[in-house]
């Protein structure tokens, strides 16, 4: 009886604290729904003190700020971290932002779990592709998910948690995924003041062919599962 008791009393509060953290994420993601202006790339800019280490402090909780909403926008952190750092400390702030931004909403997920899951689904129908993607293979599973982009890499990171993707396939293969991005949106950050400049006019064309390839690519993908699910004339001879 008192197992039954203790193992009902366990769930209530797994359940309670399942809740609490679910009305927490909501709340953020409302406060950074109305607050989204304040997340230009001009504000963010006068966010970042003068102090270099002040500064990557800033720049780093604002990717923690960003992991929690997706309507804003994480592209103009990677260009202000080409603004206020040289390039190779900009890199390596945009890698551990997106080590963070990826983190924060995975973790979430698994916490939630299949509450998060129902959630997507329901939200955005494109998820119910990501269970197909899936194999044995959990590194590249993430890793062609993040590539692909057919969804907001917030969902994504709470989706990967919610369905008990391993951690330490999960993080290598989203940083692998936000390479590029770490990489060309520093210095399209860079070279800003001079939107025709090599470096600027490069880094954009490359990060537009990606994601145009993205697009392509998902788009052959969805067609060839429309086809392998519509029946054959054969089958019903």
């Amino acid at each position: 009886m008192n197992k039954k008791h203790n193992r009902f009393s366990n769930q209530r509060k797994l359940l309670l604290a399942k809740c609490l953290l679910g009305l927490l994420w909501l709340t953020i993601i409302t406060f950074c729904l109305l607050h989204k202006d304040a997340f230009t790339l001009e504000q963010i800019l006068t966010y970042s003190p003068r102090q270099p280490v002040l500064a990557a402090l800033v720049l780093l909780a604002l990717f923690a700020v960003k992991s929690l909403s997706i309507f804003l926008y994480c592209g103009f952190l990677y260009a202000a971290s080409g603004i206020l750092f040289p390039l190779p400390i900009a890199i390596l702030l945009s890698i551990a932002g997106s080590a963070i931004m990826s983190s924060i909403p995975y973790w979430l997920g698994k916490k939630l779990g299949s509450q998060t899951v129902q959630h997507i689904l329901m939200r955005y129908p494109k998820a119910a592709y990501l269970h197909d993607l899936r194999s044995g293979n959990d590194f590249f599973f993430v890793l062609i998910v993040r590539l692909l982009g057919i969804l907001p890499a917030d969902v994504v990171s709470a989706y990967m948690g919610a369905v008990s993707v391993r951690y330490r396939d999960y993080l290598p293969a989203c940083l692998l995924g936000f390479l590029p991005t770490c990489i060309l949106f520093p210095i399209m950050g860079m070279s800003i003041s001079d939107v025709r400049s090599p470096q600027f006019l490069v880094s954009l064309s490359i990060e537009l062919a990606a994601m145009l390839s993205s697009c392509i690519v998902f788009h052959v993908y969805r067609k060839k599962r429309s086809l392998a699910k519509t029946p054959r004339e054969d089958d019903h001879d």
